[in-house]
């Protein structure tokens, strides 16, 4: 995170980071800066923030063309459920150059032993290799997402009431 934690505080700064966003308006398509640069995504109380969600997927899949297929691309799904548990948050990731996900162990923690990941605490935008978009995520547990790619769909999905 480069951006929205703030290192002399340690803490989440989300003026640092929206005065980052504005930054790089021109240089990113126009949906991931809306993505990047809405409040909602980050807002504890709204229900389509990535703050307190919960990974329920992460694919990984290689696209195949040309006549051996050996025309080859990457593409990246996450499936989140949101911290209302009302919907379901899915980042498309197309065009991927890089991925890293680490989770390191938290031995002897009694509450990773049941949350696994834990909550996502936090997640920036930024600018990469020429004109590249990161998304970077971060969980409660240490454990970090980070991926390079060429664009990013953010879409919800909600979760019938089952009451």
């Amino acid at each position: 995170m480069e951006h929205i934690i703030n290192p002399e505080t340690e803490g989440i700064d989300f003026t640092r980071y929206s005065t980052y966003i504005a930054s790089i308006r021109d240089k990113i398509p126009p949906h991931v800066y809306s993505f990047a640069s809405d409040p909602c995504y980050f807002d504890l109380s709204s229900h389509s923030s990535l703050h307190d969600a919960w990974l329920e997927s992460l694919t990984v899949r290689e696209l195949a063309s040309g006549e051996r297929k050996e025309i080859r691309s990457m593409e990246v799904n996450i499936s989140l459920l949101g911290p209302f548990h009302d919907r379901r948050i899915h980042l498309h990731y197309t065009g991927v150059t890089r991925y890293t996900f680490g989770a390191p162990p938290q031995y002897g923690e009694p509450r990773f032993e049941q949350t696994a990941h834990g909550d996502l605490l936090t997640h920036e935008i930024r600018l990469g290799h020429d004109g590249l978009i990161i998304h970077e995520l971060l969980f409660e547990s240490e454990s970090t997402f980070l991926i390079e790619c060429s664009d990013l769909i953010h879409s919800e999905e909600m979760i019938p009431d089952e009451s």
